[in-house]
């Protein structure tokens, strides 16, 4: 029996492993944590990431536990006209789910989680740190401190999904390639209800320079909550982006309405759009923000790690079939995803940020055209949800590789 490694048990992490056990692999999930961490930093699940977890098993419980989101919108928020709605219902019959669905990621992995222990309990170790590991050529031998203490343990192949600053990707020395933004995003969450103004489950608003990115999340149930996102100067400035005055200028400018005692949640990060050098060293490989990570707007950073856990799982049982095709198998891997992570996922969500805070007239008036007139047309209204949902994406690269 074909054995593996996962470090990290975030959404990424579960899937991979519960693909694999699928498959029959003998699989062990590390878990540095008592308990699987409850970010829910990404909440946004494209069409073709249903398909994969509906193929998992868990798809149909996560969307039980989402909310879908059929339409986004695109608006201005100086004048808050509607400059553009795109409706995923233009994918039917291009995938069993025209939809998003809005579910927090650690309840993806959660829902992953319980599948996994149910299959077979003792997969997952919590409160587990791999301390170190060393590829022999012929299998990889794993150090860890657990609740037990130290131990080791020899596997298969091992694959770190353990986040964009992966001890993985540093023990193998590869570089993680891009750039930080030198603004932060500010997060806030409010319960304050803005279906009453018209706003659609995913909404993106532009300003030059208070542009916004607004979505509901089902929280622990109705009513749900609302996430902003909004931009805030870098760390050495002069202005505290967490404090009073700051958040009372975004809310206040979003929506008149809106008092400091509506912010229920407020965090504060950095945001970076780097690409690991590679997905893979021998028979160590990386998947989900461990190789990638990127802005949020646009909702595909979690959804490209699912998908490279989908996409790795597949070589691994590929090559466990046929030995021979191994290396030429993990290549793949690593070529594949890391030219949809450059191709689409950083090129889109960097787009994404761009037009939101267009800065001059020009810019302004070019990207709401755009916007205008991609939705009121057909055909470009369907291309671009088409890429939107990664649908496009995953099939220019199944297209690739069979010619």
């Amino acid at each position: 029996m074909t054995s593996c490694a996962v470090i990290g048990a975030g959404p990424v992490g579960t899937t991979m492993a519960l693909a694999l056990l699928r498959a029959g692999f003998d699989v062990t999930l590390f878990e540095r944590e008592p308990a699987l961490p409850a970010d829910p930093r990404a909440a946004t699940l494209q069409p073709p990431t249903l398909e994969m977890l509906h193929e998992l098993g868990t798809g149909g419980t996560i969307i039980d536990k989402g909310l879908k989101a059929e339409v986004f919108q695109f608006r201005d928020r100086a004048s808050d006209e509607i400059i553009a709605k795109y409706d995923y219902g233009n994918l039917a019959g291009e995938t069993p789910f025209p939809f998003a669905v809005q579910c927090e990621q650690f309840k993806v992995a959660d829902t992953n989680a319980r599948a996994i222990e149910a299959m077979r309990p003792g997969t997952l170790r919590l409160a587990t740190q791999v301390t170190g590991f060393d590829d022999r050529g012929d299998g990889v031998s794993i150090r860890f401190d657990g609740p037990d203490g130290d131990g080791e343990m020899t596997v298969d192949y091992l694959v770190g999904c353990d986040g964009g600053r992966s001890l993985t990707r540093k023990a193998l020395d590869i570089a993680f390639e891009g750039f930080t933004y030198e603004e932060r995003f500010l997060v806030l969450t409010t319960t304050h209800d803005f279906f009453q103004r018209g706003f659609a489950v995913r909404n993106y608003v532009l300003d030059p320079k208070q542009w916004c990115a607004l979505f509901k999340v089902p929280h622990d149930g109705p009513p749900g909550l609302w996430r902003t996102v909004f931009p805030a100067p870098a760390a050495d400035g002069e202005v505290d982006a967490l404090c009073d005055s700051y958040v009372r200028q975004q809310i206040g400018g979003l929506d008149s309405s809106l008092t400091l005692d509506d912010v229920l949640h407020r965090n504060i990060y950095a945001v970076n759009q780097r690409v690991a050098a590679s997905f893979r060293k021998g028979r160590v490989f990386l998947a989900g923000d461990a190789a990638h990570v990127n802005n949020p707007l646009g909702g595909l950073g979690m959804n490209s790690g699912i998908h490279d856990a989908i996409n790795l799982a597949g070589k691994l049982v590929a090559a466990q079939a046929e030995p021979d095709r191994a290396e030429a198998l993990f290549d793949a891997y690593d070529e594949e995803r890391r030219s949809i992570a450059k191709t689409y996922v950083q090129a889109q969500t960097i787009q994404n940020k761009k037009r939101l805070e267009a800065k001059t007239p020009e810019a302004r008036a070019a990207a709401k055209a755009e916007l205008h007139d991609s939705s009121a047309d057909p055909e470009r209204h369907k291309a671009w949800v088409m890429n939107a949902s990664l649908i496009a994406g995953l099939r220019s690269l199944n297209s690739e590789k069979e010619t």
